[in-house]
């Protein structure tokens, strides 16, 4: 790692939390990346690495679940011949385990599920339709997998739409909720460092964790 790039996490590392009133006292809404059991538990592209932020996930779906906000759960879910697995090795098929959200989140409850059938859940129609529903919200949170793929995608391009419409809206990443993978050619400490830096230098607000009243 660069000095720069070492210089940066750095920095990261010392970013403050959020308090959870933060999420009540503005309209806001949670979104939760692919915390599947492809990712997690199962599969050719499953990491104890990202299974290691489901307890964080689960304490935030719990906190906007009692809240009553609204949340939205991403969950990729592919066919045969899904032109994604030209650059993945086939992953969560739709119908198998590898495509159902983690079971610890099922049991909280409160969100929408939302197929995906590539890297992006922005593209879907099922978050299109979730974004119209709540016009109120000026506030998203974003956690889950894999930071520098799905959730780097899915809230750059929410941020962009924001810019485009003139959506006066915080986008949110509590770091302790998000995660990646190591694999020999991706090193999950650089991917993870990089992907936090882009989202923040494109106005995505990062939180070392979300800090609940005890």
């Amino acid at each position: 790692m660069n000095q720069a790039l070492f210089d940066w996490k750095t920095t990261l590392d010392a970013q403050p939390a959020l308090p959870a009133s933060v999420l009540t006292e503005i309209p806001t809404a949670l979104v939760i990346v692919d915390m599947i059991g492809g990712f997690l538990t199962e599969g050719p592209l499953a990491s104890p690495r990202s299974a290691s932020v489901l307890p964080a996930v689960e304490q935030l779906l719990r906190f906007a679940h009692d809240h009553h906000i609204p949340a939205a759960a991403f969950a990729d879910c592919h066919t045969q011949d899904s032109a994604e697995f030209a650059a993945f090795p086939p992953h969560c098929l739709a119908g198998t385990s590898e495509s159902e959200i983690a079971p610890s989140l099922c049991e909280i409850g409160g969100f929408v599920r939302i197929e995906k059938n590539s890297t992006n859940g922005f593209l879907t129609q099922g978050f299109q339709d979730f974004l119209n529903a709540h016009p109120e919200c000026t506030q998203f949170v974003v956690c889950g997998v894999c930071t520098d793929i799905c959730v780097l995608q899915f809230a750059l391009s929410l941020r962009a739409y924001c810019n485009q419409t003139n959506r006066n809206m915080r986008i949110i990443v509590p770091v302790n909720t998000v995660e990646t993978y190591d694999a020999p050619t991706h090193n999950g400490d650089l991917m993870q460092t990089m992907a936090l830096q882009i989202m923040a230098q494109a106005g995505i607000e990062l939180a070392a964790e979300v800090q609940y009243d005890d």
